[in-house]
């Protein structure tokens, strides 16, 4: 009968507080499943150690790229050591001629066909029947014209404001805008420029740079610099 008894007080004691006896058996399920979240997402997490690497192992190191080093010997080869542009020389711009005239713009010089004493700013080159005028550099045809005092001229631009110019031809051989290599005729040499016609056929050869008349023995090859 006291087993009985003992029987009926725990049945009545769960029946009694059964609401929080659920209670916290729902608070361990979950207690339980959020430690066994955590314990699995730390083994899943985790990160990998990396190893050590021990001297003389490079199997795993990544070689420099030296794919932008600069060899010391790959300079450009077209550049002057000093940096400095290579000079222009300008050719004789009529073969085998002779100067009748030269430049002279610090001193007074006889014109035959005039009569009078004057500055002369270019050279005038004297050459056999039919020579013709030639290109002392190459550049780009800029003027084909014909004026009664100079005849008929060609000038050529060689870039930088250096500009040559060719007097007292016969028809000239080249057009306005066309590119000439130097030695290119520029047609045969005359007497078209009426104020030195006394002086036979001739070329009268000037050079200008950023359009001030210079001496052209600062670029040829011949005479005096």
């Amino acid at each position: 009968m006291k087993g009985k008894g003992n029987a009926q007080k725990v049945k009545a004691f769960f029946k009694k507080n059964i609401y929080y006896i659920v209670m916290i058996v729902c608070i361990l399920a979950i207690a339980a499943m959020i430690t066994v979240a955590v314990v699995l997402g730390g083994e899943e997490t985790a990160p990998t150690p990396t190893p050590t690497p021990t001297p003389g192992d490079v199997t795993d190191q990544n070689p420099p790229d030296d794919s932008d080093a600069v060899n010391p010997g790959d300079d450009d080869t077209n550049t002057p050591v000093d940096g400095t542009p290579e000079p222009i020389v300008f050719i004789v711009p009529v073969e085998g001629a002779t100067v009748i005239k030269d430049y002279a713009m610090d001193s007074l010089v006889w014109s035959a066909t005039l009569k009078q004493y004057s500055v002369h700013p270019g050279i005038d080159f004297q050459g056999a029947e039919g020579a013709v005028a030639l290109a002392a550099y190459e550049g780009v045809v800029t003027e084909v014209t014909y004026d009664q005092l100079n005849g008929n001229v060609v000038k050529i631009d060689h870039g930088d404001g250096l500009v040559t110019i060719y007097s007292s031809l016969e028809e000239p051989v080249v057009t306005e805008g066309q590119t000439v290599e130097q030695g290119a005729e520029l047609g045969v040499i005359g007497t078209t420029a009426t104020k030195e016609m006394s002086d036979g056929n001739h070329l009268h050869f000037e050079v200008s740079l950023n359009g001030e008349i210079c001496n052209p023995y600062d670029y040829l090859s011949i005479g005096d610099k």
